[in-house]
């Protein structure tokens, strides 16, 4: 959902009309010619995104954003994925690849002798791109697998941790029945027959081709937000005592200047990133204790509680109280 994203919300969107210039604020960009032919940041994406859900005002919009996410233009990692043998060879090597997919997401994989779940969550984005971006992995995942094996059904359940929309054909005709609302996380179950069904394009010989150049483009590339990650892994690792722009350049061991330009090559800056951090522990506290407003806030930084929840809402779209709901 990387470089190839804008083509396939564009085609969503136009389905209904939508403004350019509202799909384009906040992303550096003046035309969508200049978007398209560039190649974007993980921010920028997420910007892009952002914009999409609120302009669509579609709730379903990243399931079928996933349903057009074919293997085909993942490029050489949908290659890798589909010359896979198996459905759970195909689910393990899309977790080792999953940044080059999803960078603003992380998904987790729980293997047992079972089942293999896959949990997704971008705790430092707003609900509804975290949404968008989730839904459209798990729906994408369903939709390609159905492809590569031929079949038109598998045993796999759904946890949303969102309720129960009024519409559910569409969540039906992709997952199946098992769909559980109101869930605590999002995360897609998959059983052990299920991921012992063979893939019908398998290559093993072109799979080993395939991934080590996944490994060179994972090593090598600015895309995946590299010094933004580890500024960011910092920050959640200070957690009550974040350090400023100057102390995290020297904590990495380079100087102010440098850590600015290259956290702007990657289409970011230092802010930003704390705000991002902010937020997924405000999430965190809010979700997860019985703490009260005021004090998340001044675990967080902040000394009025007012400038806090003004924060959380611009952050999220929402109010502090309307998450506890």
């Amino acid at each position: 959902m990387h470089q190839f994203v804008l083509p396939i919300l564009i085609d969503l969107l136009s389905e209904t009309g939508f403004d350019e210039d509202q799909l384009m604020a906040g992303s550096g960009f003046k035309s969508l010619d200049a978007a398209m032919n560039a190649s974007l940041s993980p921010f920028q994406v997420d910007n892009l995104c952002g914009n999409a859900v609120k302009l669509s005002q579609d709730s379903t919009l990243g399931l079928k954003a996933g349903g057009k996410l074919d293997m085909m233009s993942l490029g050489i990692l949908g290659y890798a994925l589909m010359s896979c043998a198996s459905v759970g060879d195909s689910l393990r090597v899309l977790m080792r690849y999953i940044k080059m997919l999803l960078p603003s997401a992380q998904v987790n994989l729980s293997p047992s002798k079972e089942k293999f779940e896959l949990v997704g969550k971008a705790l430092e984005l707003p609900l509804l791109l975290e949404r968008f971006y989730i839904d459209a992995l798990f729906s994408g995942i369903a939709h390609n697998l159905y492809a590569l094996t031929d079949k038109t059904s598998f045993n796999i359940q759904l946890e949303l941790p969102y309720e129960r929309p009024h519409q559910l054909a569409m969540y039906h005709y992709i997952f199946g029945e098992k769909i559980r609302f109101g869930a605590s996380r999002y995360a897609l179950i998959f059983d052990k027959p299920t991921l012992a069904m063979s893939l019908s394009s398998a290559n093993p010989a072109a799979q080993e081709i395939f991934r080590r150049e996944c490994d060179r483009l994972m090593s090598s590339g600015t895309h995946l937000g590299i010094v933004s990650e580890r500024v960011k892994q910092t920050l959640l690792s200070a957690r009550l005592d974040f350090p400023n722009c100057k102390a995290m350049a020297a904590y990495l061991h380079m100087s102010e200047s440098t850590l600015q330009r290259r956290l702007a090559k990657e289409g970011t800056r230092y802010q930003r990133l704390l705000d991002q951090v902010r937020y997924s522990l405000a999430r965190e506290y809010l979700q997860q204790t019985a703490l009260p407003v005021a004090e998340i806030g001044l675990l967080l930084g902040y000394s009025d509680a007012a400038n806090f929840r003004r924060s959380f809402k611009r952050w999220s779209g929402v109010t502090p109280a309307h998450l506890r709901i």
